[in-house]
């Protein structure tokens, strides 16, 4: 029982090692039949960059929402989703009531401090001729601050919907343009024509095309091979990103690490949510060697790939550092003029555990 035991714990590493020894004789013309191909070990080393899916996002700060100042009906919206916009250019043409009142307020509130300023300096000549005493005249001034503040708001109000100010009373206007803050891109057009809102209300989600991120998601072993600065090369694009943050802790829905690159002057190489792959050039000198992925074959709880020699191929454990779409970064003792098995894999494994032609 205790021999048993002892040949239980010793047969797997017995396996391992003549596994390693074995060689699988091909002939070329076998070879060429199971469409079997080889590739020069350092040929993937010096593909040192890692290849990961991002998206184009466009920064929160970036960002503005448009909204209705007051309550109105959307008479006639201007711009669509997708169009670039100038500061100053009209988006939509909003009409109302609130807007009537807007001005009338404002101007029964310059009238007030109009008056107010001037029952100040009314009371300040008569208390210097002594006829009003000193708390009638200090009545007077706080009168005038506190229709001053008015004003000053009403003020306020009228800027925040987009009215001009005007003293003539027959100068009123029920409706008014809503205008573009910044240079930028229609993101969203939330309304119709003839759609009535509330204050506050979304219209609009504006957006500047400069700088863009790129977030990128990948594993904990590739995260530890990039540092900030690295550069994330781009299909079309002259210019490259670069990576900005690399977040300390793995999103929990995915486990990946989320990888964010910054590019300054995309120049319309990249577009706000398109899915691209990207390819960070490590500044960090990245360990193992890089094979494409079909190269690798699991067996016996180990990772395998096969060195091509004069007489066939022999079977060798590797350490997996990281993957990538289509590419797997390997750790292990390879010569330098080594081949590697990158297609026909599945033929060689076949004949390694005799379930195919070719065999030692």
């Amino acid at each position: 029982m205790r021999l048993m035991a002892i040949l239980a714990v010793l047969c797997p590493s017995v396996m391992a090692l003549a596994a390693e020894e074995t060689l699988i004789r091909f002939s070329p013309q076998q070879a060429e039949r199971l469409g079997i191909v080889i590739q020069a070990a350092g040929q993937g080393a010096r593909q040192g960059g890692a290849r990961l899916p991002a998206q184009v996002l466009i920064p929160p700060a970036q960002v503005e929402v448009v909204s209705a100042p007051l309550p109105a009906m959307v008479a006639k919206v201007l711009v669509a989703y997708g169009e670039t916009v100038r500061k100053g250019q009209p988006l939509a043409r909003l009409q109302g009531a609130a807007f009537l009142e807007a001005q009338r307020a404002y101007q029964e509130a310059r009238a007030q401090a109009a008056l107010a300023a001037e029952n100040r300096r009314r009371d300040e000549a008569l208390f210097a001729d002594g006829i009003i005493s000193q708390a009638r005249l200090s009545a007077s001034r706080t009168s005038e601050h506190e229709a001053a503040t008015r004003l000053a708001e009403r003020r306020q109000a009228l800027r925040l919907a987009g009215l001009a100010e005007t003293d003539a009373p027959g100068a009123l206007h029920d409706a008014v343009l809503l205008r573009a803050p910044f240079d930028g891109v229609v993101l969203e057009a939330l309304v119709q024509p003839g759609q009535r809102v509330d204050g506050q209300t979304p219209l609009f989600k504006l957006g500047r095309l400069a700088p863009l991120w790129l977030e990128m998601q990948a594993s904990a072993e590739q995260a530890a091979q990039l540092v900030p600065g690295d550069a994330v090369l781009l299909p079309g694009c002259a210019q490259p990103a670069r990576v900005t943050l690399i977040a300390p802790q793995m999103q929990l829905a995915s486990q990946s690490v989320l990888i964010r690159a910054e590019m300054p002057q995309p120049a319309g190489c990249i577009k706000p949510f398109q899915f691209i792959q990207a390819e960070v050039a490590r500044r960090r000198p990245a360990e193992g060697v890089m094979l494409p992925a079909a190269a690798l074959v699991r067996h016996q709880g180990k990772s395998w790939i096969f060195l091509a020699t004069a007489e066939g191929f022999r079977p060798l454990p590797v350490e997996v550092v990281d993957e990538s779409p289509g590419m797997v970064r390997i750790r292990a003792e390879i010569p330098a003029d080594a081949h590697v098995a990158v297609k026909g894999v599945a033929a060689i494994k076949a004949a390694w555990l005799g379930l195919g032609a070719g065999g030692e």
